[in-house]
């Protein structure tokens, strides 16, 4: 079994490896965790009590306390929001100390990765978003999505498979391009695109502002919508 590592999520090796242990042995007391995480008491129960504050764990009863992990699902979708928030204020205190920006590019080396780019640039969104997306990739922007076409952002959406929203259709792409992979193109406001391809679990692409980027991208794009 691979060694969990929630460090670049602000979690520290110790409060990695007692979630783990968490998740393997089922809820217990900080006495039976630290055995079985082979931990001094001390350092378990400063573990855990990190964990509970940061939302990965809560505690039950209280002579003795028992602690149960969040579930998997729970803790990523609480850790996503968290680093949207950081990003969103990121991006906030940067645009008013940054000089104008200036084109970009940016390698894409993860679905995750990809996904979060696209979901924060479609958080943005004032005036349109061009969207092809494999189609299980939908659920995860829904929200990002409902919230732009509640706003009255223009929503052009694609999957090469059937992919049902209650608030926007989404229309069939066309088969049959060559492209190495399963495609993800998005552009949003015609300022910022994301041209991706899906090899299995893999994702690799690039995100960019630069013109002549986001052009390539409306392009492909428009290119899945017509019959090859």
């Amino acid at each position: 079994m691979r060694t969990l590592n929630l460090m670049p999520f602000g979690f520290t090796p110790t409060e990695s490896l007692v979630y783990q242990v968490l998740l393997t042995t089922g809820p217990g007391t900080g006495y039976g965790i630290a055995r079985a995480a082979s931990l001094a008491r001390a350092n378990a129960y400063s573990a855990l009590e990190g964990l509970v504050s940061k939302g990965a764990a809560r505690v039950e009863g209280t002579r003795p306390k028992r602690y149960r992990p969040e579930a998997p699902t729970a803790l990523v979708a609480r850790i996503a929001s968290q680093h949207g928030q950081a990003l969103d204020a990121l991006r906030e205190h940067l645009a008013e100390i940054a000089v104008p920006d200036s084109p970009t590019l940016v390698e894409i080396e993860s679905a995750r990765g990809s996904l979060q780019l696209i979901a924060h640039d479609i958080g943005r969104a004032t005036a349109s978003i061009r969207l092809l997306a494999p189609a299980d990739a939908y659920p995860l922007l829904t929200p990002a999505l409902r919230k732009a076409a509640a706003s009255g952002v223009t929503l052009d959406l694609r999957a090469l498979e059937p992919v049902d929203l209650p608030f926007a259709p989404v229309r069939s792409a066309h088969q049959g391009h060559h492209w190495p992979g399963q495609p993800l193109v998005a552009v949003v406001d015609e300022k910022s695109a994301v041209m991706a391809a899906r090899v299995g679990t893999e994702v690799r692409g690039h995100w960019s502002t630069a013109p002549a980027f986001v052009a390539a991208a409306v392009l492909a794009f428009e290119r899945f919508g017509t019959a090859p």
